[in-house]
């Protein structure tokens, strides 16, 4: 059971009794941020302790209220939030990350020690210590995947936000490193603290996948990658490389939102020879994803950029094995579990899915090595360091 989220010792307050923090969900529209949102749950319900008289205080839009309702935490929803949370534009964003008051908060904050902003923008900035989860800086190491406007919008919400903080939070080292390297902050004021897995929902237990998967036609053999279409996540890369595979009857399983790329996908699916061989799902239910790494063969996992990266981690916990690009984090959080490639070679990819699909030995292996790989990564370990780092903020207040 998780513990209170607690200050530092000794006597006097705050310091001698449970932390108490606000969890800044502001500018979440749910459901629409991916891997964010996975560490946005998660994290709270490690947090969110068991009958405890000091809950976490979610700040919340309508759709947040909503959504979070009865997750254990008080809910106090702040109006005037709610277009942070809508499908604006670029230049409506980058105008409220500029403008938006912290008067705003109202009486939001009031008692609360400090507040975690986990989606990168602290807006409002409130007038109480406050720490920032900023997961990447990718929009300076890999400029060319953002728009002009999409950089400029991050150059204010997450640059400015991080720079403020009290202290920034991140999902890796390598991930802290290129926060520093880019945005010129104190390493002092950065820690970085691993995602958490959860290995409860990801496991090899099979029970159910025949209903969870019923009516989806999947081929007898294939490679699986869960990713929505971004150019970072390197789809046609992977393509070109699958027509490289020597084993012919090894078929490439996709599932994620496409973005309007389905004619540009299917277009490198033709032009590679690979008609029948290589099947998108679309945007598929929660439960298929874990029941689709257990059916798997192997999972590919190819993209260029991951602060942490979670899907590979979840596959190693279902019992998959992973042959994964080496990329941003992944080598620091995959390390010898899995088989590493240069996701910028299609024949180096080529090569990695040949061993998995060839190599009983080598797949036996990597089977068994897994699910202990992904049991290092637990939200209650995640819990207790984020824990630490807001006794630290609190401390040095």
């Amino acid at each position: 059971m998780p513990q209170p989220v607690a200050s530092p010792a000794g006597a006097g307050s705050p310091a001698s009794r449970p932390v108490r923090l606000g969890y800044s969900l502001l500018t979440v529209r749910p459901g629409q941020i991916g891997g964010a949102e996975t560490y946005v749950r998660d994290l709270l319900d490690a947090l969110v302790p068991g009958g405890s008289t000091d809950p976490v205080r979610i700040l919340a839009n309508a759709e947040v209220a909503e959504r979070y309702a009865g997750r254990g935490a008080e809910i106090r929803f702040v109006a005037g939030m709610d277009p942070h949370g809508a499908k604006v534009g670029r230049a409506a964003r980058l105008a409220a990350a500029y403008l938006t008051p912290g008067r705003i908060l109202g009486d939001a904050t009031d008692g609360l020690d400090l507040v975690h902003f986990p989606v990168a923008v602290a807006i409002p900035r409130p007038r109480i210590p406050h720490v920032v989860t900023l997961h990447d800086v990718a929009h300076h190491a890999v400029p060319e995947f953002f728009s002009r406007g999409e950089r400029a919008y991050r150059a204010v919400a997450y640059d400015r936000s991080a720079r403020r903080a009290d202290l920034v939070i991140t999902i890796s080292e390598h991930a802290r490193g290129q926060i520093v390297d880019h945005l010129g902050i104190d390493p002092a004021k950065v820690v970085a603290i691993h995602h958490g897995i959860d290995l409860a929902r990801f496991t090899p237990v099979t029970t159910g996948d025949d209903t969870v998967l019923a009516g989806v036609d999947l081929p007898e053999r294939f490679a699986y990658y869960p990713a929505n279409m971004w150019p970072h996540k390197n789809h046609l890369r992977l393509i070109e490389a699958f027509a490289q595979v020597e084993d012919r009857s090894l078929h490439l399983v996709l599932t994620g939102q496409t973005y309007g790329r389905d004619a540009e996908l299917a277009a490198a699916v033709r032009a590679a020879g690979l008609t029948g061989r290589v099947h998108h799902l679309g945007y598929v239910p929660a439960a298929a994803v874990p029941a689709l790494h257990r059916r798997a063969l192997a999972m590919v996992f190819p993209s260029l950029f991951e602060g942490f990266g979670f899907p590979p981690l979840e596959a190693m916990a279902c019992g998959c094995p992973v042959a994964a690009s080496h990329a941003g984090s992944l080598a620091e959080t995959l390390g010898d579990a899995a088989v590493l490639f240069d996701p910028l070679d299609p024949a180096s990819i080529a090569a990695a899915v040949d061993r998995l699909a060839t190599d009983e030995a080598l797949r036996t292996r990597l089977t068994r090595e897994a699910r202990p790989h992904a049991e290092r990564f637990t939200w209650q370990a995640s819990a207790e360091a984020h824990v630490r780092a807001y006794r630290a903020v609190l401390a040095r207040a």
